[in-house]
């Protein structure tokens, strides 16, 4: 079928956020884990915008727990901000806790009806409810769906609303449209091949009836934090769900976390970190801090002058001013079986780790990073950067962070003579290369190269903001586009 020069729509549905941020609030459900609702959207956003956007996104309503409570607004229009950039459009259903569905559309610069993409007609209904919670579909509405079918013959059209419509609920709290044996016919009749639902947490697959598609899509807000990709080719429907969890196998470890210690640590927090880490199924995390930011100042760090002139370690240290010993207190408190801790170390002018030798021993985990080069290096970059990353993996280092991300950071073009000896020093050093997905797009050339050279492979997420703690999605993507899987994977992956 080839509708306006289109044969397929691609769907990605998001239901039941429950958030509260700003609201006077308490959400007293536990598991709708209402504090991260923003953070998960940001998280799913995030996976679509790495790997395939769909044409459109919906959201099933339920965005806030209480959309009657003081500050709502503001948790509405935080949601709002998320969406601000994206490549596709969004259309917003409204749901029982949203409060008044004028606000909630006029929030989001939508509207209830038809809306048509790529020859699709997508029909959102606002719902009328009772103080019970009841919800029931309007003379209005059901003569909606006739009309657009005979104003639109032959066009595929997908139904939207929050409360399911089929299959009946069983359930003391009244989860389908009460009068949705009335709406089933008035779907049937036009010809609907698709109606979408969210309310129902634990979602409800795809299922058939009278010749329509019934689908609920899952809470986002409970675990494991599940949406919907859905695809429409004419009257064929598929529909995939995703979950932001990471999947029980393989076991994976974050080995690249900061902490407000860090001068470019955005919303990052150890207790915050920790608590994603479990939630989004990571079986361990490490702290890995700048050292070079833990001994000096902001201005001393960010102008290199740390690395050109590396006494101003000792300096600090004498003067009372550097924070290496503040941070190793705190974070030993938190050390565990599930959290460890490290240091991000980098190279100074004369080939020295930047740390001082009091604070070399008892770390977990070294990670090297080359984020610039001494000024020795600046006649030539390459040379520099292989000189700069052997000195890091002969000053212990067993992890080298975001390999070439320096080449693209300073506008240079990424030299790929470099590598196989890139990789082969990594092998011979017994050090693992990370796959790093902040501000970087990891080359899988280069990749493959480790694999042939038999060089580990490091997860990390480089997290600055919390909602990138243990978003492995792309990570693991990634792999399988190598052509890993299962036992091959578990094969390659570094763990400290």
């Amino acid at each position: 079928m080839d509708v306006n020069g289109r044969d397929s729509l691609d769907l990605v549905v998001v239901a039941d956020l429950h958030y509260v941020g700003r609201a006077k609030r308490t959400c007293p459900i536990l598991e709708r884990n209402a504090h991260l609702g923003n953070e998960l959207l940001r998280r799913a956003l995030r996976r679509l915008e790495l790997s395939s956007p769909p044409d459109v996104l919906v959201l099933m309503g339920d965005l806030v727990d209480d959309g009657e409570a003081p500050g709502a607004e503001e948790d509405l229009e935080a949601l709002r901000e998320e969406l601000e950039g994206l490549s596709f459009p969004v259309i917003v259903v409204p749901g029982n806790h949203d409060g008044d569905p004028d606000r909630l559309l006029s929030t989001f610069g939508d509207r209830p009806g038809v809306h048509e993409f790529e020859g699709y007609l997508l029909l959102t209904f606002v719902d009328w409810y009772d103080p019970q919670d009841r919800a029931e579909r309007s003379g209005d509405g059901l003569k909606l769906v006739s009309d657009v079918a005979s104003s639109h013959p032959g066009v595929p059209i997908v139904a939207l609303q929050h409360n399911p419509v089929y299959p009946p609920i069983e359930s003391t709290y009244p989860y389908n449209l009460t009068n949705f044996r009335e709406v089933m016919k008035a779907y049937s009749e036009s010809g609907v091949v698709l109606s979408i639902s969210g309310h129902l947490h634990r979602g409800h697959e795809l299922t058939y009836a009278d010749g329509v598609g019934y689908v609920v899509c899952p809470a986002l807000c409970e675990e494991p934090f599940r949406f919907l990709r859905i695809t429409l080719r004419g009257r064929d429907v598929s529909v995939r769900e995703e979950a932001l969890k990471l999947p029980e196998e393989p076991s994976l470890v974050d080995v690249h976390v900061h902490t407000h210690y860090a001068y470019c640590a955005s919303t990052v927090t150890t207790s915050g970190a920790m608590e994603r880490a479990e939630k989004f199924g990571l079986s361990g995390i490490m702290f890995t801090e700048h050292a070079g930011q833990l001994y000096v100042s902001s201005e001393d760090y960010w102008s290199g002058r740390f690395m050109e002139e590396p006494h101003l370690l000792r300096r600090y240290r004498n003067e009372g001013k550097d924070r290496m010993r503040v941070y190793r207190k705190e974070m030993e408190e938190l050390r565990s079986s599930f959290v460890k801790l490290g240091l991000e170390v980098e190279i100074d002018r004369y080939g020295n780790l930047s740390l001082l030798e009091e604070d070399a021993d008892g770390w977990d985990l070294l990670v090297g990073a080359v984020h610039k080069l001494p000024q020795v290096h600046s006649k030539d970059e390459e040379r520099g950067f292989m000189e700069v990353t052997e000195s890091l993996l002969k000053n212990g280092v067993r992890v080298l962070a975001h390999p070439f991300r320096f080449f693209r950071r300073n506008g240079m073009e990424v030299p790929r003579c470099l590598f196989r000896p890139i990789a082969r020093l990594l092998k011979d050093y017994g050090v693992a290369a990370e796959l790093n997905f902040h501000t970087n797009e990891p080359d899988p050339d280069f990749f493959e190269t480790c694999l042939e050279e038999g060089v580990k492979v490091a997860l990390g997420s480089d997290a600055h903001d919390l909602y990138e703690v243990g978003d492995f999605a792309p990570h693991l993507e990634f792999l399988r586009r190598l052509g890993l899987e299962g036992d091959d994977m578990k094969e390659v992956l570094f763990f400290p």
